[in-house]
């Protein structure tokens, strides 16, 4: 049970990696951290109005597109196309830490039994462009070999040689451990920035 559970995380993180890589190049090489509780509590969601609507990559014409939309108002789906007539869809919560905003994203398709992977997005802005980036899954990767206590975590079956890291820390603890590295420079991604359309 708990090996399917792991297949199923790696496989929506890759797929998820996969598909912000083709919509807004945010160098993943085909990884993206995971985690398996929110990073958020209650108390920290927000919703803005200038998060919704279509984005596209601020420097290509014919990008693919983001769209948001709302749910509730707590909540946004976030559609994503994925090949030529797919979109990959998630529950995205808006959320504030130390005045930083976060997206947390879920998958909306999620085999029945399986924990629901979270993925986090850093939002440097939200308007006039949405910047966003990534905490950068090699960084972690390599922090949690040379530091396993660094976190709470397990080490998945993955494709690779060593495992897929998946986050297994409670939110209190993952909001403590991404305040704390906030101002690391080497723990986030490069910056992709999106546009309204």
């Amino acid at each position: 049970m708990k090996t399917e559970t792991m297949k199923t995380q790696t496989s929506c993180r890759l797929k998820f990696a996969a598909t912000i890589a083709r919509a807004a190049t945010l160098f993943l090489t085909g990884c993206v951290v995971t985690s398996v509780y929110p990073f958020y509590h209650a108390k920290d969601v927000i919703f803005d109005p200038a998060l919704l609507g279509e984005w596209v990559e601020a420097d290509k014409a014919d990008g693919d597109i983001w769209t948001f939309e709302k749910i509730d108002d707590r909540t946004y789906k976030l559609a994503i196309p994925e090949g030529t007539d797919g979109k990959t869809e998630f529950t995205a919560r808006l959320f504030k830490l130390k005045e930083q905003l976060f997206l947390d994203c879920v998958p909306r398709k999620n085999e029945e039994g399986n924990v629901p992977a979270h993925y986090l997005l850093r939002l440097d802005t939200l308007s006039p462009q949405l910047q966003m980036r990534t905490l950068d899954y090699d960084w972690l990767e390599d922090l949690v070999e040379k530091h396993p206590r660094a976190i709470r975590h397990i080490i998945g079956s993955g494709d690779g040689d060593g495992g897929d890291v998946v986050l297994t820390a409670d939110t209190a603890e993952l909001q403590r451990f991404v305040r704390k590295h906030l101002k690391n420079a080497d723990a986030w991604t490069d910056v992709e920035v999106l546009k309204k359309r």
